[in-house]
């Protein structure tokens, strides 16, 4: 009896931890979006501006 129960907490430790790991991707996954998405921003507006810097030279 006492061995069934321990394997039961055991069972219901192991099913709590693998849902706090299902749920940290999905916070991973936007912050991996919004530092890609202002990677990107950053290179674009740049790109623009060494492009009308070199287009405005005489």
């Amino acid at each position: 009896m006492d061995h069934d129960k321990e394997i039961q907490q055991i069972k219901e430790r192991l099913n709590d931890i693998e849902k706090h790991i299902e749920e940290k991707p999905r916070s991973s996954n936007m912050l991996k979006f919004l530092i890609g998405f202002v990677v990107v921003f950053i290179l674009m507006m740049t790109s623009i501006g060494i492009i009308q810097f070199i287009s405005t030279q005489p």
